[in-house]
């Protein structure tokens, strides 16, 4: 499930993809996916371009994550507002304030 970077463009934020990948995959999974996509660990002194989050199975299932594409909006704007540089730092804030805007009016409207 794509997340962070290669997610922000699907949920509304101008940032532009690179050569990143971001995203979740279930624990079970995660083998699979390594092997199908030819990925191995960076070393530790490396920045590797991609960058996947484990999820436990039992949180995946009980999230009902496997028919997702794209991580909901707040997971993709913590995401990127965790990374390490600016530009996707500012762009996961942007969109944490939009989140918190789109809360507040409906809140206003269902309050």
């Amino acid at each position: 499930m794509r997340s962070g970077i290669s997610a922000a463009e699907s949920v509304g934020s101008d940032l532009l993809v690179g050569r990143e990948a971001d995203g979740y995959v279930a624990a079970s999974e995660l083998r699979n996916f390594l092997g199908r996509h030819a990925l191995s660990p960076a070393s530790a002194d490396a920045d590797g371009n991609v960058r996947l989050r484990v999820v436990p199975d039992g949180v995946w299932s009980n999230l009902d994550l496997s028919s997702r594409s794209v991580a909901p909006k707040a997971a993709v704007a913590l995401d990127l507002a965790s990374e390490r540089d600016s530009r996707s730092q500012a762009a996961g804030k942007d969109l944490l304030r939009q989140i918190d805007r789109e809360n507040q009016k409906y809140l206003r409207r269902h309050g």
